[in-house]
C-alpha cells in the first residue's frame, strides 16, 4: 500500500477534493497493478491510498507513483503541502508500547525524556523502524497578541509574524584571512532568552519603537493539547515502537525489554519504563502451544504404531522418521528463506500425523516379508521396492494440491504461503527417509522375537491387540464379501451420503477466518462530531470507570482521544471527539472469560452512556483489513445529500437483522463550522487575496510557528496566536484586524461573511468516485448468513439510477477467497489425477481412486457441524488438503490389486486378498494422521481456534474416506472392471 498525504491549512472537505484529491488520483490511476484507490477530503487534508495486488514490486511502484505526480506539481495550488508519498507496510505496525512515570518529573518534562532520550536509544535497536511519542505536554513559546493593542498601533498579526522570524536568524557571513590565519564569520543574532523575545521590534511609528510586548503577551507554556492518552486510568507519557518491514516481531520486542535495564539507568533518576503493551507475547504463546501441540501429536502416533506393530523397535524405527524430517526440513527452510513463524508451525503440527505414513506402509510391507520367511536384507529390499512407487505416488498426489494454493491471489494465497512450503519440504524428507533410512534402519535392527522373550504383560498386551485385529481382519472381509455381492446397494449408498454431505455443507453458517482470542480488546469511542476535548475526556473517564469495575481479566488499560499524534496521525483525520481504548487481558489459562465474552459484556455496559458510540474492533482484522468492517455496503454516486439519506435507508433496513452488533455510516453528522466566505470584488477593489486572508485567519485562530527557540541543546517552536479571549465566537473571528496595502483597518467582515454552517467531516472516494459506506459490525451469528440477509434487506432499499450499491468489507474478501479456493481445489483434483493416471499408466485407475475424495465430505460436513465450526477458510483449506491424503490408501490398494492380478490372481479373489494385506497400513497412515491433528483440532490455547477447523475437517473427511474406500473403492473396481471386460468380450465377438 502506498500513502499519498498532502496539507492544505484551512480548506475545507469539498475544496480538498476537489482542488487536491481529485487531480492526484486522476494521474496515478495509470500506474501499473493498482488494485484500489481509496482516498479522504477532510479539513486541511487530503489522504490517498493505493492497494497493489499481491506479489507486486513495491519499491518499482513507488518509483512509478513519484514520476506520475510530477505532471501535478503546476496543477496543485502554491499552498498545498506535498503530496508526501509514504509507502505504508501493514507489517510496520506498533508492536510495543512503552510507558514513561516518575514521582519526581512532570508531565512535559517526560515528554522532553521520551522524545531526547528515549526515542533516539530505542531507534538503535536492530529492528526497530522508528519510536515515537503520545501524551504528555510539548513546551511551547506562545505569542499571544491582543487585538486592541493591534487596532491601536495599526499593526497586522502577520507584522509580529514576520520581526519574529527576522529577528531570529543566525547566518554564515563569509571569511577574512591574513598571512597567518582564516577566520569565518557569524552572525549570532538568535534568541538567547525570552526577554529578546518581548523586546523584538515590530515596528517604528513616529520615532518610537513598537515592541513585540507592547502588542502581546510572551508566555513560556505549552502546545494546546489536542490528545490526550490514559494508562490504566492515570495521565501517561506513552513511547510507541513500530518495527522494520523485515524484521521479526518476537525478536524485536525481545531486543527491547532486554535494553530495558540498561536504557532506564541511562535516563534522568527518577524515570521509570513500564511495558504496556507487548504484541510478541501473544505471539509466543501461540508458538508454545503449536510446539506443544506438535509434541503432543508425536506422542499419540508413536502409541498408534506401538498399538498396531506390537513392536517396540518397529515403533520407533518408523517414529525416528519424525524427527530426522523435521530436522532436514529446518535446514530446507533456511535456505529457503523461511522462518519458523506461527504459519509455519502450524504446517509443521499438521504434517506430523502424515509424517510416518509413508515409513508405515514401507515398515509394515518389510514387517510382511519377513513373515513370510524372507531373510531381513532381502525382506528390507523387496518390501521397500514393492511399494516404492506406490508411496512416492501418493506424496506426489498430496504435494499436488498444494501447488493451486501457492497460486491464489489475494489475502488466503499469501496467508497459507509459509505454511504449504513448510509441508511440502516436510512431505518430501519423509520420503526420502521412508525409501532409505527405513529399510536401512529395519536390515540392521528388525527381529521377530518369540513371545517368551518379551515381559509377560507386554506379551498379554501384544496378544490381545493381536486378537482386535484378528478380528477385525474377519469381520472385515465378510463385510467386503458382502458388498462386492451387493456392488449397487454400495454405489447407491454412496452416492447418498454424498448428497447429504453436500447438503449438511450448503447449511453450515461461512466466515473467512475462525475468531481466536488475540489477549486485546479494542474499542472505538466516538461522539457527536464537534464534542470538545474536555466532553470527549467526560466520557472516557465513564469508559474507563465501566471497564475497571467488570473487567477484572484487564492487566492494562490504554486509552487515547483527541487528534492523533506521529507518523499515524498522517493516516487518521480523527478529531477531538474520537478515542480508542486498548485493553491487555492476561493470558488465555488464567481468565474463564475468552475476549468475545468481555466484548459482549462491555457491548451492552457502553451503551448506557449518552451520546457515546463504542465499536469493538478485531486487532487481527486491523493489520490484515485496515480495520474494515466485517460488512461494508458501498453507496457510490456524486450527491452527498442524496448518498445520505440511502445511506440512512440502508441503515433502518439492516439494523433490524439478527446477528448485526453495530451500523455506522461514514457519512457521519456534520461537524459544526463557521465558514468564511470572501467577497472577491472587494477583495480585489482593496488590493487584497484570498490567500493573504486565510493565512491571517489561521494565524489568528490556529497559529503559525513562526520560529524555533533554542535552550540548551533542545528546540521550542514559537507561536503567534490571538489570545484565547479573542478567538472564541463568530464575532470574534468578524472582527479579526486587516490592513490594506494602503494603510487602513478594516474587519474581517468588510470584505467576508462569517456564517455557520455544517460540513461534512471528510468525504470518502473509491475508485475515483464519491463513496459512502454503512459498516456493519456482528456479534453471535456466522458472516455468511448475516451477508445474505443484509443481501435480501438491500434489494428491499430503492436506489436510483445513478446510484449502485456494493458489498465490501470482510464479507467480500471472503466471497473472493472462497471462489478462489474452490478453483484451486478443481485444479488440485486434476493435478492428483494427472499424478495417478502417469504412475498407472491407466486413465481407469485414477478414476477409481478419484472416488475416494467425495467420499470423504460426508465427514468433513459432520465433523463441521457437530463440533459447530464455520465453514471458513481455513476449513477450505483443510479439504484442499484432503484431496491428497485421501486417494494414498487409495493408491495403496488398487495398486496391489493391480499386482497380484498381475500374478495370475482373479478379480475377486485379488480385490479380497489385497483388502486384508492393507487394512492394517491403511488403518495405522490414517489413525497417525487422525491422532496426529486431534491435539490441534480441540482448538486450545493461543491461536488455537485459527488452525482447529482446517484439522477438524482433515481428521472427519479422512476418518469416513479410509472407512468408505476400504468398502467403496473396491467395489467400483470390481464395477470398472467387469464393465471394461464386457466391452473387451463384445469387441473380440464382433473381430
Amino acid at each position: 500500500m502506498i500513502a499519498l498525504i498532502s496539507q492544505y491549512t484551512g480548506v475545507g472537505p469539498f475544496d480538498m477534493e476537489t482542488v487536491v484529491t481529485r487531480p492526484i488520483e486522476e494521474v496515478v490511476a495509470s500506474v501499473e497493478n493498482i488494485e484500489k484507490i481509496t482516498s479522504t477530503s477532510a479539513q486541511g487534508l487530503s489522504l490517498v491510498l493505493l492497494e497493489f495486488d499481491w506479489g507486486t514490486d513495491m519499491n518499482q511502484a513507488e518509483i512509478d507513483v513519484r514520476n506520475n505526480l510530477e505532471f501535478i506539481q503546476d496543477v496543485l495550488p502554491q499552498e498545498v503541502d506535498g503530496p508526501l508519498v509514504f509507502a505504508f507496510d501493514p507489517s510496520q505496525q506498533p508492536v510495543f508500547y512503552l510507558a514513561l512515570s516518575s514521582e519526581t518529573h512532570g508531565m512535559a518534562e517526560l515528554r522532553r525524556i521520551a522524545e531526547r532520550d528515549l526515542e533516539p536509544r530505542l531507534e538503535r535497536i536492530p529492528g526497530v523502524a522508528s519510536a515515537f511519542t503520545m501524551g504528555g505536554m510539548r513546551r511551547e513559546i506562545k505569542v499571544l497578541v491582543d487585538p486592541a493593542r493591534l487596532r491601536a498601533h495599526n499593526i497586522p498579526i502577520e507584522q509580529v509574524s514576520a520581526a519574529l522570524q527576522l529577528g531570529n536568524l543566525q547566518l554564515p557571513a563569509g571569511k577574512i584571512e591574513n598571512a597567518m590565519q582564516e577566520f569565518t564569520v557569524q552572525t549570532a543574532g538568535e534568541y538567547g532568552n525570552l526577554g529578546q523575545i518581548e523586546n523584538t521590534s515590530v515596528r517604528v511609528m513616529n520615532g518610537s519603537v513598537i515592541r513585540v510586548k507592547d502588542v502581546a503577551t510572551v508566555v513560556d507554556g505549552f502546545v494546546e493539547q489536542q490528545q490526550k492518552v490514559w494508562n490504566n486510568g492515570q495521565s501517561a507519557v506513552m513511547v510507541v515502537i513500530q518495527k522494520q518491514s523485515d524484521a521479526n516481531t518476537v525478536q524485536v520486542c525481545e531486543q527491547v525489554r532486554n535494553r530495558f535495564a540498561q536504557i532506564e539507568a541511562e535516563l534522568p533518576k527518577g524515570v521509570r519504563l513500564k511495558t504496556v503493551v507487548d504484541f510478541s507475547e501473544f505471539i509466543n504463546r501461540s508458538m508454545s502451544n503449536l510446539g506443544n501441540t506438535a509434541i503432543q501429536a508425536v506422542g499419540l502416533t508413536v502409541l498408534v504404531l506401538f498399538f498396531f506393530l506390537r513392536n517396540l523397535r518397529s515403533s520407533l524405527i518408523v517414529a525416528v522418521s519424525i524427527p530426522v524430517s523435521m530436522i532436514v526440513t529446518f535446514a530446507v527452510m533456511d535456505q529457503a528463506g523461511l522462518t519458523l513463524n506461527i504459519i509455519s508451525m502450524a504446517g509443521l503440527a499438521l504434517a506430523v500425523g502424515m509424517l510416518v505414513d509413508n515409513s508405515i506402509v514401507v515398515l509394515e510391507n518389510i514387517f510382511r516379508h519377513r513373515e513370510l520367511g524372507e531373510d531381513l536384507r532381502a525382506a528390507s529390499h523387496n518390501g521397500a521396492a514393492e511399494v516404492s512407487m506406490a508411496i512416492t505416488a501418493s506424496t506426489l498426489t498430496t504435494l499436488a494440491v498444494f501447488v493451486p494454493v501457492l497460486f491464489v491471489p489475494g489475502l488466503a494465497g499469501e496467508l497459507f504461503n509459509d505454511m504449504v512450503v513448510t509441508i511440502c519440504f516436510s512431505l518430501t524428507v519423509s520420503l526420502l527417509v521412508a525409501l532409505t533410512l527405513i529399510p536401512l534402519l529395519t536390515s540392521r535392527l528388525l527381529h521377530l522375537r518369540d513371545q517368551q522373550h518379551k515381559h509377560a504383560w507386554l506379551a498379554k498386551a501384544g496378544d490381545t491387540v493381536g486378537g482386535w485385529l484378528e478380528r477385525l481382519q474377519h469381520i472385515y472381509a465378510a463385510g467386503l464379501k458382502w458388498s462386492l455381492e451387493h456392488r449397487k446397494t454400495v454405489a447407491f449408498s454412496a452416492l447418498s451420503l454424498f448428497l447429504l454431505s453436500l447438503i449438511i455443507l450448503a447449511s453450515l453458517g461461512g466466515e473467512f477466518l475462525p475468531q481466536s482470542d488475540s489477549g486485546f480488546v479494542a474499542i472505538a469511542v466516538d461522539r457527536a462530531p464537534g464534542t470538545s476535548l474536555e466532553a470527549m475526556e467526560t466520557s472516557m473517564a465513564e469508559i474507563d470507570g465501566i471497564i475497571r469495575a467488570n473487567v477484572p481479566e484487564a492487566k492494562n488499560t490504554y486509552i487515547n482521544f483527541g487528534q492523533g499524534e506521529g507518523i499515524m496521525a498522517f493516516f487518521s483525520t480523527r478529531t477531538s471527539s474520537e478515542g480508542d481504548v486498548t485493553l491487555g487481558l492476561t493470558n488465555l489459562s488464567e481468565r474463564r472469560r475468552t475476549q468475545f465474552d468481555i466484548q459482549d459484556d462491555l457491548r451492552g455496559r457502553l451503551k448506557t452512556i449518552p451520546g457515546v458510540e463504542a465499536r469493538f474492533a478485531d486487532r487481527g482484522q486491523e493489520a490484515m483489513f485496515g480495520g474494515g468492517s466485517d460488512i461494508t455496503v458501498e453507496i457510490f454516486g456524486h450527491d452527498l445529500s442524496r448518498a445520505e439519506a440511502l445511506a440512512h435507508a440502508v441503515a433502518d433496513q439492516v439494523k433490524g437483522i439478527k446477528g448485526v452488533a453495530q451500523v455506522e455510516s461514514s457519512l457521519r453528522e456534520s461537524a459544526p463550522e463557521l465558514r468564511v466566505n470572501f467577497d472577491r470584488q472587494r477583495l480585489a477593489d482593496l488590493g487584497l487575496s484570498t490567500a493573504h486572508l486565510s493565512r491571517l485567519v489561521s494565524t489568528s485562530v490556529l497559529g503559525s510557528v513562526v520560529t524555533r527557540y533554542r535552550e540548551q541543546g533542545d528546540e521550542y517552536d514559537v507561536r503567534v496566536q490571538l489570545v484565547k479571549d479573542a478567538r472564541r465566537n463568530k464575532e470574534d473571528i468578524e472582527n479579526i484586524l486587516i490592513v490594506t496595502p494602503a494603510g487602513k483597518q478594516i474587519p474581517l467582515r468588510a470584505v467576508a461573511a462569517v456564517e455557520y454552517s455544517r460540513a461534512p467531516i471528510e468525504i470518502t472516494r473509491e475508485g475515483q468516485e464519491r463513496m459512502v459506506s454503512v459498516n456493519i459490525d456482528i456479534a453471535g451469528r456466522d458472516l455468511r448468513s448475516v451477508t445474505n440477509d443484509v443481501q435480501a434487506a438491500l434489494r428491499q432499499v430503492s436506489v436510483p439510477n445513478d446510484f449502485r450499491i456494493e458489498i465490501g468489507g470482510i464479507a467480500e474478501e471472503q466471497q473472493e477467497s472462497f471462489i478462489y479456493l474452490g478453483l484451486a481445489m478443481l485444479a488440485a483434483l486434476l493435478l492428483v489425477y494427472m499424478v495417478m493416471a502417469s504412475q498407472f499408466e491407466s486413465l481407469l485407475d485414477p478414476f477409481i481412486i478419484i472416488f475416494t475424495i467425495p467420499l470423504s465430505s460426508i465427514g468433513v460436513a459432520l465433523t463441521l457441524l457437530l463440533t459447530g465450526s464455520n465453514l471458513n477458510v481455513m476449513a477450505l483449506i483443510g479439504i484442499i488438503m484432503l484431496v491428497g491424503i485421501v486417494v494414498n490408501n487409495g493408491i495403496v490398494l488398487v495398486d496391489f490389486i493391480n499386482q497380484l492380478r498381475a500374478r495370475g490372481r482373479g478379480l475377486f479373489e485379488a480385490i479380497m486378498e489385497a483388502g486384508r494385506a492393507r487394512l492394517r497400513p491403511v488403518l495405522m497412515t490414517a489413525l497417525t494422521t487422525i491422532l496426529g491433528m486431534l491435539p490441534l483440532a480441540l482448538g486450545l490455547g493461543e491461536s488455537g481456534e485459527n488452525w482447529a477447523p482446517m484439522a477438524r475437517a482433515v481428521m472427519g473427511g479422512l476418518a469416513t474416506a479410509t472407512v468408505l474406500t476400504l468398502v467403496v473403492v473396491p467395489v467400483i473396481y470390481a464395477i470398472v472392471e467387469i464393465k471394461v471386460e464386457k466391452i473387451r468380450q463384445k469387441r473380440a465377438a464382433r473381430a
